[in-house]
């Protein structure tokens, strides 16, 4: 490929430039990075470990597994792979030490471990008075939040109520990861409002600033799209979109782009190829046009790389 970029390379400026900085204060980004498909372990794996690193959610979707033109499936893919038990420990455990109580020797690693059992035996208390006290703060934080969808915060808040180290919160983890999407499951949790092609990306938004609410660095969402940009049916059976489907996931790609200050703390990559950017592509980025004017270089030097573009090609 012309222009184009060493992976280690580019990653050295994504680090610098968003993992360390930018993402790191709040901010959010989009990228593609068409890239050869041998070298796309390397990516994943350089990528992973430095967000891990820097305490960053890794969270990876590849289209030949998930629906990625359908909103819902991003976040059911999203929510299957963050620990919301631990999530909610870690808002538990700060919002505790705000209130004066000793964390010491209190870990959130143990999604099965109480938090509040933990804290009351660090503070010679009962776990139910501990509860008593932070359940204020709880609400505050949590319910009254606007930056949240209201049924998903209604979830957050269950799991930071919980005293039984999350045994019952199963029908909230089947209606977040999709197993589940019957509304009857979680009406007694007070939730009246289903995860689907409209709310999706509300729920979305929403669990990204709260993986940075409950005191990660932020979230890294890698896409590896390129599954949608072939053009003839496979004969394995697997997974096949047709050119509406592709539209689809172009179209909701470039409602991340534009939206882009609602995604909270994120780094999202899409991980591409060729085909892609290829202009003869029945698949690529011309079918849709919206999203190629977004991330194009309009003006471009022959032989030197923006390694901070929308859009990079790397070798």
């Amino acid at each position: 490929m012309s222009n184009s970029i060493p992976i280690q390379e580019w990653l050295g400026f994504i680090d610098s430039e968003y993992l360390s900085t930018f993402v790191k204060d709040g901010g959010a980004s989009v990228k593609f990075a068409v890239t050869p498909e041998e070298r796309k372990p390397e990516l994943y794996r350089s990528l992973k470990a430095r967000c891990e690193e820097l305490d960053y959610v890794f969270v990876e979707l590849d289209a030949v597994t998930s629906r990625v033109h359908m909103p819902q499936d991003l976040f059911f893919a999203l929510a299957k792979q963050i620990d919301w038990q631990v999530l909610a420990q870690r808002m538990v455990r700060r919002l505790a030490e705000e209130k004066g109580f000793s964390v010491d020797g209190v870990a959130v690693a143990d999604a099965n471990d109480n938090i509040y059992s933990s804290l009351a035996r660090a503070n010679g208390s009962e776990a139910t008075l501990v509860l008593q006290e932070i359940r204020p703060e709880i609400v505050s934080r949590v319910m009254r939040n606007q930056r949240m969808a209201r049924d998903f915060k209604v979830a957050m808040y269950h799991y930071c109520t919980s005293l039984d180290g999350g045994e019952s919160k199963q029908p909230l983890l089947e209606w977040l990861t999709g197993v589940n999407t019957r509304i009857s499951n979680v009406r007694p949790f007070s939730i009246r409002t289903s995860i689907n092609r409209t709310t999706a990306r509300h729920y979305i938004e929403s669990a990204l600033y709260w993986v940075r609410h409950a005191g990660h660095a932020g979230t890294a969402f890698l896409i590896e799209n390129s599954r949608v940009t072939l053009a003839r049916r496979p004969k394995d059976g697997s997974r096949y979109y047709t050119r509406a489907m592709t539209i689809d996931h172009y179209e909701l790609l470039r409602e991340f782009i534009d939206d882009v200050d609602r995604l909270a703390a994120t780094l999202m990559v899409v991980v591409t190829n060729n085909e892609f950017i290829d202009e003869q592509s029945a698949r690529g980025w011309r079918i849709y046009s919206a999203l190629q004017t977004r991330i194009m270089d309009d003006v471009r030097d022959r032989n030197l790389v923006n390694p901070v573009a929308a859009l990079v090609r790397l070798l």
